[in-house]
C-alpha cells in the first residue's frame, strides 16, 4: 500500500466514523447541507495537514518553527485565560475558536527540535488550558506529550509495544475506583482541598462520587447514560425511540449509539477507532505517538465518563459526537501523522 492509499484509508476510517455518529444526533439537530459542511472542514483540515507534513517533513523548516509556535501557543492561551468567552463554566473560547483543542495541533512533536524542549512547552501549555478551567483536555494534554516524548525518546524496536503497554496500564488504573464509593468518595474530598480545585468541577466529582445523589437534577445525565448502556443488548431500541439523554449527541453520544443499535453497533465504531491508531502506529512519523496517544486518551476518558468510571469532563468520543472543532483538530492530527516522513 502506497502512501498516499494508506492516507486515504485513514480518511475513509473517519468519515465512516462521523457518519455512523450522525445516527446518533436528535432527529432534526442537523440539516443535510450542515452534514456536507461538517464532511468539507474535516476533509480540509485533514488534507492541508497531510500535504503540508509531506512537503516539510523532512525539512528544516519544521524544526525552525519550534520557537514561533510556541509563542503564538503561550500567547493565545494567555489572552484566552483574561478575555475569553466562558461557555459551560470554562473560558475555552477566543473568538468562537477553542483555543484549548488547536493547543493539540499546535504541540505536534514533528515541530520540536528537541525531545526535552518539547515536554517542557507541551507541560506548560497544558497547566495553561487547566487554569481555563479544563481539566480533561489539559490532562489529555500534558498525558500525550509525556507519553510521546517517552516512547520517541527510546528509539528502539518494540516501541509500539512499548506505547500499548502504557496505554493498557492507563485503562487499568481507573478501574480501581469502580467498586467503591467509598474510595470515590475519599478521592474527591481531597481533590476537593487542592487550591487549584474550581467550583466547575465541584458537581462532575460529587456525581461521580454518588451517582445517586441528585438523580432528577445534577445526576440526571449519568444516570441516563448508565441507563442506555443497560438497554444496548441485542439489536438496542432504533432510532425512533425518545432518549432519556438530554443531550444525547455530545459527550455521551456513544451510549446513545449503543442504544438505539446494540452494543455491536459500539463495538464496531472502536473497532474503526482501533484501526486508524493502528495505522498511525504503523505508518505516521515522528509525531505518531503523540498523535495515537491523543485519540486513544479521547475514546478511554469518553468510554469512562459514559460509564461513570471517570467524573464527566467534556472530553467527546472521536468523530463520532457533535464537535466540530475537536473533529477537524484530530483529522488534522492524524493526517499530518500520516503525512510526515518515516
Amino acid at each position: 500500500m502506497t502512501r498516499f492509499l494508506r492516507a486515504l484509508f485513514g480518511f475513509a476510517l473517519i468519515i465512516v466514523v462521523f457518519m455512523i455518529g450522525l445516527l446518533t444526533w436528535q432527529p432534526g439537530s442537523v440539516a443535510y447541507k450542515d452534514v456536507v459542511l461538517y464532511v468539507a472542514v474535516i476533509g480540509a483540515a485533514y488534507w492541508l495537514s497531510y500535504v503540508f507534513f509531506f512537503l516539510l517533513g523532512k525539512g528544516e523548516l519544521l524544526r525552525s518553527l519550534q520557537w514561533v509556535v510556541s509563542v503564538v501557543l503561550f500567547v493565545t492561551l494567555v489572552l484566552t485565560l483574561y478575555v475569553g468567552e466562558m461557555r459551560y463554566g470554562s473560558k475555552r473560547w477566543l473568538n468562537g475558536v477553542q483555543v484549548s483543542e488547536f493547543s493539540k495541533l499546535l504541540l505536534l512533536p514533528g515541530l520540536f527540535k528537541s525531545s526535552g524542549t518539547y515536554l517542557l512547552v507541551g507541560l506548560i501549555s497544558a497547566f495553561l488550558v487547566i487554569l481555563e478551567p479544563d481539566l480533561g483536555t489539559g490532562l489529555i494534554i500534558a498525558a500525550s506529550v509525556i507519553i510521546g516524548s517517552f516512547v520517541k525518546m527510546l528509539k528502539g524496536r518494540n516501541t509500539n509495544m512499548i506505547w500499548t503497554v502504557i496505554i493498557a496500564a492507563i485503562v487499568v488504573l481507573p478501574v480501581v475506583f469502580s467498586y467503591s464509593l467509598e474510595l470515590r468518595q475519599g478521592v474527591v474530598a481531597r481533590i476537593a482541598e487542592m487550591p487549584t480545585f474550581h467550583e466547575h468541577w465541584e458537581d462532575r466529582f460529587q456525581n461521580w462520587a454518588d451517582p445517586l445523589r441528585d438523580p432528577f437534577g445534577e445526576s440526571y445525565q449519568t444516570l441516563s447514560a448508565l441507563n442506555s448502556l443497560g438497554q444496548s443488548a441485542g439489536f438496542g431500541k432504533g432510532i425512533g425511540m425518545l432518549t432519556t439523554l438530554p443531550v444525547s449527541w455530545a459527550d455521551y453520544a456513544f451510549a446513545e449509539l449503543v442504544r438505539k443499535f446494540g452494543l455491536l453497533s459500539g463495538l464496531l465504531v472502536l473497532m474503526l477507532l482501533g484501526l486508524l491508531v493502528q495505522l498511525i502506529l504503523n505508518w505516521g512519523g515522528r509525531s505518531k505517538y503523540y498523535v495515537a496517544a491523543v485519540l486513544m486518551l479521547h475514546v478511554i476518558v469518553n468510554l469512562y465518563t459514559v460509564a461513570n468510571v471517570l467524573p464527566a469532563t467534556g472530553i467527546p468520543l472521536p468523530f463520532v459526537g457533535r464537535a466540530l472543532q475537536n473533529s477537524v483538530v484530530l483529522s488534522a492530527l492524524t493526517g499530518a501523522a500520516l503525512g510526515e516522513a518515516t
